[in-house]
């Protein structure tokens, strides 16, 4: 079973890299962050959208209270850009179960996530913090895998 769930994950992860606007990968659970609460850590490879790169190693960490933390690299080739991302959770059968939602978002897209590049010239270190985006943390359980979406 656990030999499939890996085979299902790579297959998906490379179609969606393939896709070049959404891709997935799995979880590890950790006991750790605030008062040693369980975490579930999904790390990304490259992925495009348009002129944008998210570079490998990009990393959603996902806490058993419902609040999640992100750190990854992007750039683009071409001036005042932006890379937007919507962060899907999915059950151990690739189901949604529910979305990232950005605690600071316009309330008509709040799993929207956004990180402006001005210059083409560099690449760009972007966070986000654990109060400033959430899920409800009855689904955590469930949660086996994430897919990303992007457009830039």
């Amino acid at each position: 079973m656990r030999g499939t769930r890996r085979m299902l994950g790579a297959i998906s992860t490379t179609a969606a890299l393939i896709a070049g606007l959404t891709f997935a990968t799995t979880g590890t659970a950790h006991a750790q962050g605030a008062a040693d609460l369980p975490t579930k850590t999904f790390t990304f490879s490259t992925g495009r959208a348009g002129d944008c790169t998210m570079f490998s190693g990009a990393k959603w960490i996902l806490r058993a209270d419902g609040k999640a933390k992100f750190a990854g690299r992007v750039t683009s080739s071409d001036d005042n850009d932006a890379w937007l991302m919507w962060a899907k959770l999915k059950d151990g059968d690739g189901a949604v179960l529910g979305w990232l939602k950005n605690s600071h978002a316009n309330p008509t897209n709040r799993t929207k996530f956004v990180m402006n590049m001005p210059s083409h010239n560099d690449s760009y270190r972007w966070t986000i913090d654990y109060p400033d985006a959430e899920f409800d943390p009855r689904l955590f359980p469930a949660i086996e895998y994430m897919a990303l979406s992007s457009h830039c």
